[in-house]
Formats: structure tokens, sequence, C-alpha cells
């Protein structure tokens, strides 16, 4: 018996604006996720409404802080990424409680090569830009495991049997997919995708003929975007589906506000953030119609980010003059700065930052564990490709700071150039200035 397209297929963590309709996510990386920064890893967790839940209390200014105590936790996930932005592992979480941890490798243009999602596992091989996917089923009877709520010794999460579906998708050279086609273990065909994009690789029409149903359906999706690149509109029309959805979004790109038109109604979501220092949200609540709906919590860590190569200075004297200013500077702020903040700091004051420092230090201490932790997961293609950037990173320095001193060579030798042509300019009139002189008065 064939199983509809619809069956649980679901890509992981796919939580980007725009959604395409293939059931496979083949580029999975924090950007994608809309996270900004060198995320190392984030912890989501999703709040529920209590049984003595009142409306009201999203009014109250107590409310975002104290949301564990009048909500209550249901799904979530730890993922964790390399510092490339790579996803390295999913943990599926159940009431706070840890179930599952999957893992993802990488091919070596970058894109997935195999991951595992609840039921589900999916592999792929690349040949150019064509990828070869299967997908397999954890259970026999193709029943979905929820990887949250498993426990860990019996989920029969080794024990894979083939699934019905395999695919064929084309890619461009920057990863993006043009089309997918889907078929049956027999060959018959199951779903083609076709994609187009604008000129900034944004996803901006889909066409789906869908044959899972014994029919052909052919529907359509069109997306359109504001001018900094934000998701406004998506329109999707077929048999099975007519809907229009509008978007208004922040200044960082998330979503305000989502109005979902349908043919027998319209429905209102709006979501209200709270933001971390790096501009990734940390608390999302969402309202329905209005109406408290439910809460998303972020704790995020972060790898340190890169060092940025320094040019060498072009002159040692030069270098030597730049550093005692910048250090006399330094100094004289240092003293400006002590004054000042030893005039106008209070004992809270001193308080709140000896409290601020511990907690920096706790969370570098954290970030810094994390690091460590991606770096063992990493793939010795992802080593590879992070060595290569490096590499390119330092050489592409050197470039510059060879072209920067060209260019000053250059610029001296050209300017030496002109003030020796300008004196002798200025040496060759002043001779026949004399010279006039001289005639003028040997005429008398």
């Amino acid at each position: 018996m064939k199983k509809i397209l619809s069956f649980a297929i679901i890509a992981l963590c796919a939580v980007c604006s725009v959604e395409a309709q293939d059931i496979v996510n083949l580029r999975m990386d924090r950007q994608q996720m809309g996270l900004r920064g060198y995320v190392a890893s984030m912890d989501e967790d999703i709040l529920l409404r209590k049984d003595y839940f009142r409306e009201d209390w999203p009014e109250r200014k107590w409310f975002v802080k104290d949301l564990r105590n009048v909500l209550r936790e249901d799904d979530g996930r730890i993922v964790t990424f390399n510092p490339n932005g790579r996803m390295l592992t999913i943990t599926y979480t159940h009431q706070g409680k840890n179930g599952k941890t999957t893992s993802c490798t990488y091919a070596s243009n970058g894109l997935l090569a195999s991951y595992v999602g609840e039921g589900y596992k999916v592999e792929a091989k690349y040949n150019g830009n064509m990828a070869d996917i299967n997908v397999y089923a954890e259970t026999k009877d193709y029943k979905s495991v929820n990887l949250a709520k498993a426990d860990l010794n019996t989920t029969p999460y080794t024990n894979t049997y083939p699934f019905d579906l395999k695919c064929r998708q084309e890619l461009d050279d920057d990863g993006l997919v043009l089309k997918s086609s889907y078929f049956y273990v027999d060959s018959l065909p199951a779903k083609v995708c076709e994609y187009s994009y604008n000129h900034n690789n944004l996803l901006q029409g889909e066409k789906i003929i869908d044959y899972s149903n014994g029919e052909k359906i052919v529907s359509t999706v069109k997306y359109t975007y504001d001018n900094r690149g934000f998701l406004t509109k998506k329109v999707t029309h077929g048999k099975a589906l007519d809907e229009t959805c509008t978007y208004e979004n922040n200044e960082f790109g998330d979503c305000t506000r989502m109005t979902i038109e349908r043919p027998y109604g319209t429905i209102v979501y709006t979501f209200e953030y709270v933001y971390d220092s790096m501009q990734n949200w940390t608390v999302r609540l969402q309202f329905e119609d209005g109406i408290f709906d439910n809460a998303a919590l972020r704790t995020l860590t972060y790898h340190k980010a890169p060092a940025e190569p320094k040019a060498k200075a072009d002159k040692k004297g030069e270098k030597k003059g730049a550093a005692a200013d910048k250090k006399s500077d330094k100094k004289s702020e240092a003293k400006v700065d002590k004054k000042a903040k030893k005039s106008d700091k209070t004992a809270i004051d001193k308080q709140a930052e000896k409290e601020a420092k511990a907690k920096q230090k706790e969370e570098m201490k954290a970030q810094q564990a994390r690091a460590k932790e991606a770096e063992k997961n990493m793939t010795k293609e992802e080593r590879k490709a992070l060595q290569e950037e490096r590499k390119a990173a330092e050489k592409q320095a050197k470039d510059e700071a060879k072209a920067k001193q060209k260019a000053e060579k250059e610029r001296i030798a050209a300017e030496k150039k002109a003030a020796k042509e300008k004196a002798a300019a200025q040496k060759k009139a002043e001779k026949e200035r004399k010279a006039a002189e001289k005639a003028a008065k040997k005429g008398k």
C-alpha cells in the first residue's frame, strides 16, 4: 500500500520565513534558522497554558519573567552548531526531560549527507549538481517515533527499513534546489516541485505537481518581499488549498503579525519578542486573534568570534608612533573614565557590575565547552573546510596588506616625483626670470 507524501516526513528544524514544499531539507544551518552571530547551541522550549491560566496575565509586567511558573512546558529541542554554522546535533525534549539525540553528517559540498528525524532517516548522495535521496522509516510498520518521549533503550533507532520513497534534486551552484522529483520504489511518480528565485536568491515561486492521490493535482505558490528582503506575502493556489498569508516584520526580520486568509475565514496571529545582545529573540509570545496562545523560550550560547587578520604596518616608525599615540590616548581616557566612574558609581552600580561580570564569566565557560564539544563532532571534511577558510582568509589579508603597501609606495614615489618636477620647474622659472632681468638692464 502506497504511503501518501504527507506521511510525517517533515524536514528537521525548518524554521525559516519561507518554507518550500519539499519533504527533505538538505540545508540545515543557523542562518536558515534566522539566527544571528556565531551560535553554538540553542535550547528552545514551547510553553502552553495551564488549566488555571487567565487571559489577562500577558498584560502584567511580571508575566514574561515568570513564564515557567504560569505556563506548562511541552515539547522542545536543543540544537548545536559548529563554528561554521552547520547543525551538528538535535536533542528532542518533553516537559524538561531530554529524549533522543540525533546527528547530522555533511558532504564535501557543505550539504547534508544524512540526518535523522522523528520516524525517518534521510541519506543523500551527490553527483555534481544532482542529489539522489533515500528515505528510511524507523519502524517496519512506518509508525513515527516521538523522539522527545521515547525510551532511549527501546526506540528501534538502529533497525531501519526501506521507505517507499526516493527523490532526485537538481541544484544550482549555490546549492539552491531548482527541481525535486519524488518517486515510489517502483518508479511511479509521486510529486514534482519546481522553484524559481529572485536576484537575491530568495525563493520567488513554486510549482507543485502531486500524483499521490492517483490524480494529477497542480498548485502554485508566489512569494513577495520588501526592500529589506523580508517576506511580506505568500499566495497559494491549488485544488487542495487557496490561501493568502501576509506578514508584518520588525527591524530584525521577525514576524510581528501574520494574517492567513482562506475561503472559509481569516486568522490573525501576532507575536511579541524579547531579544539578547546579538539580536536573537529569547522570548516569543504568540496570540491568535488577540488571545494568548503559547510562548517559546530560547537559551543561546555562542562560539567565540574568529579574530580578524591584521595587516602589518608599512613602516616600523609609523607603527611605533601609532602604538605610542594609542597607548597615550588610552591612558588619558582611562584616567578620565576612572575619575568619572569613581564619582558617579553607587554601591548598587558596583554590585550590578559584579553580578554582570560573574554571569559573563559563566557564559564564556559554557561557550568554550560548547565549542570544544562542537570540534569533537566535526567531520574530517568540516575540519578541512574550516582550515581552507582560515587559509583563504589569511591569504586575502596578506594580499590586501601587500596591495596597500604597494599603493603607499607608489603614492610616495609619485609625490616625490611631483615635488622634484615642481622644484625643477621653479628653478627653471627663476633662472629665466633672472636672465630676463639681466637682458633688460643690458638693454638700458
